[in-house]
């Protein structure tokens, strides 16, 4: 006897349905599964023979024929076991046919006939509801993420059991319901105030949340550009519902989501190692996964002794941090993950990290030189903030605590970003560092003085044309974090020195 049953698995972030067909014909007594599937899933077909078994149902002797749909594309993971299972037992007549077209069974099955967690629920989840199927059959353990799809009925199993006595009526299984709370501000261990001095690192760190801005802080070892990166949780204000359902989405695909975890609420602050490989931080693989770009999105990717990272590590940022996405292809897919993070590097001047200080620093011009010039022109053109930090004062490491707290920062940060959802509302984006360069008269215009003046800077060339672009995007969220419906004067000359338009290229050069 014929059946279909609706699964699914992950597509990037996004999902894909997949067909379960199952046909008990008369012939040679075998468990057949086709469909170009990876040795995971051919092994479905041993896990759902003992779940069955175990769960007091014997396969037939006969021949049985399992199909997944489409055929074109490859299979991966174990969550179709619990549809096979489902497929077989509508063909064995066990549970009514009738129906079962409304729902989509997603699990793995232990042996025993446990429903085992599988990860990429809630992206295929999203897809279910867009393509009209309302009901879902998932493990305990993602039912909370499953339920947080607005619309969806969403059935929690435990065994293979349970699910059949649910299926013929036997038992009722309540609907797992889901409110997910208002995101929080992240808790960090540091705060603002902890750091002395280095007021123009603090403001060029604010702007650059306010305005989603990428920020390089270059300077002596010790200064407090480490301290000041982790201490950016704290000041970054909570997640929109949409970001949190992208972010969940991602972090779901990748297997890193907790068990029982229903939306993530905190911003991510991912900080890989320099010896990280291009592939872990852009994302792929065989199955491909999100990389360190992907898991910091709509948060910090912070990359300290930037440049300690390959270089062709490095280089490959180039894409993602214009495009917010990365794409990985395989013959026959390709795969898109969001890499919508603000890059947040922090290096020396040179390898020791003494340098300026040629009391202590003992390292060759030409060293030096090298040293920077590990990252490339491109990549600091893509970099809007660049600070140079200075060593804290003694007086001012010395003395009493006295700077503003991070609660602080954080309330000047959301009215910025207030200010920047309301204009762009209707947008496919949401940031001042966002706008592409079509929407710029109509959304950042200067006055003739300004403009004069950049022009000028243009055309001395001291910036490129990514960077004219950069300046008035920083110049927009400057004036938003003052309260001012255009950009003036005062923005655009503090643009320009957090810029760093003096000096050549973006970089730093030896003194």
């Amino acid at each position: 006897m014929y059946s279909c049953i609706t699964s699914g698995c992950p597509l990037g972030i996004d999902g894909m349905l997949v067909s379960v067909e199952a046909d008990i014909a008369q012939g040679l007594p075998g468990l057949n599964l086709v469909g170009y599937l990876s040795a995971s899933v051919r092994e479905a077909g041993d896990r759902v023979r003992s779940a069955l078994r175990n769960s007091g149902y014997c396969l037939p002797p006969r021949r049985i024929t399992v199909s997944l749909s489409p055929a074109d594309v490859r299979k991966e993971g174990s969550g179709y076991d619990l549809a096979i299972a489902v497929a077989l037992l509508s063909s064995m007549e066990i549970i009514p046919q009738e129906g079962l077209e409304q729902y989509l069974f997603l699990g793995e099955l232990g042996l025993d006939g446990s429903v085992r967690g599988i990860p990429g629920v809630l992206a295929v989840a999203h897809f279910a509801r867009k393509a009209g199927i309302k009901k879902l059959v998932v493990p305990h353990e993602n039912a909370k993420e499953a339920a947080c799809i607005p619309g969806v009925q969403v059935y929690a199993v435990t065994c293979l059991y349970q699910l059949i006595c649910f299926l013929d009526g036997t038992i009722h299984i309540p609907e797992t319901e889901f409110h997910p709370e208002e995101a929080d501000p992240a808790v960090s261990e540091h705060d603002m105030s902890e750091i002395r001095g280095q007021g123009v690192m603090k403001r060029g760190m604010e702007i650059a949340v306010a305005g989603f801005h990428n920020i390089l802080l270059a300077g002596a070892a010790g200064a407090g550009k480490s301290l000041l990166a982790k201490c950016l949780p704290g000041i970054m204000p909570p997640m929109t519902y949409e970001e949190r359902l992208e972010l969940t989405k991602i972090y779901s695909v990748s297997g890193l989501l907790p068990a029982g975890e229903g939306l993530l609420g905190v911003r991510p602050f991912r900080s890989p190692h320099a010896n990280v490989s291009s592939t872990a931080m852009l994302g792929g693989g065989a199955d491909p996964k999100p990389g360190e770009v992907s898991l910091a999105s709509h948060g910090v990717l912070f990359l300290d002794e930037f440049p300690e990272f390959a270089r062709g590590t490095i280089e490959s940022l180039r894409a993602p941090m214009e495009d917010q996405e990365i794409t990985i292809s395989r013959i026959k897919a390709s795969y898109t993950f969001p890499a919508k993070f603000m890059l947040v590097a922090a290096r020396n001047h040179c390898p020791c990290g003494f340098y300026p200080d040629r009391q202590k620093c003992r390292c060759t011009e030409r060293q030096i030189i090298d040293y920077r010039n590990k990252v490339s022109h491109p990549i600091m053109d893509r970099i809007d903030i660049r600070i140079e930090v200075r060593p804290v004062k003694a007086r001012e490491l010395l003395g009493e605590a006295d700077g503003e707290r991070s609660e602080v920062y954080r309330q000047r940060i959301e009215a910025a970003r207030s200010i920047q959802l309301n204009r762009y509302r209707g947008e496919t984006f949401h940031f001042n560092s966002q706008v592409p360069q079509r929407k710029m008269k109509e959304y950042i215009r200067l006055g003739q003085r300004e403009e004069e003046r950049l022009q000028q800077v243009y055309e001395t060339g001291e910036l490129s044309a990514r960077g004219y672009f950069k300046v008035l995007r920083l110049a927009r969220t400057i004036a938003d974090l003052n309260g001012h419906e255009e950009v003036g004067e005062e923005e655009l000359t503090e643009a320009l020195f957090f810029r760093n338009v003096a000096e050549e290229g973006g970089n730093l050069h030896v003194k």
